[in-house]
């Protein structure tokens, strides 16, 4: 799954999950204000994070000057353009 879905998901899923606990406590827009405000605050964390991951793994394979097998992110990319210089 790309960032950017789940980005979204997280967000639906903070918003969901607060709108049942504020039907559960009576305010349910409250609720729903509140789950949003946690879905976006896990979703850009975890953006952040798959972007760190996603950057250092290009990093790598930029330093290994595709010599060396890159990181499995990238394995099937460079496999590919191995069969595209054949």
């Amino acid at each position: 799954m790309g960032l950017g879905w789940q980005f979204v998901t997280e967000m639906l899923a903070g918003a969901f999950v607060g709108w049942i606990v504020g039907r559960w406590l009576g305010d349910e827009t409250l609720g729903a204000l509140i789950g949003t405000g946690c879905g976006l605050a896990v979703a850009t964390y975890t953006l952040i994070r798959g972007a760190l991951k996603l950057n250092s793994a290009l990093d790598r394979l930029e330093k290994s000057n595709g010599t060396n097998p890159p990181p499995p992110l990238m394995q099937e990319k460079w496999k590919n353009s191995d069969k595209d210089n054949a």
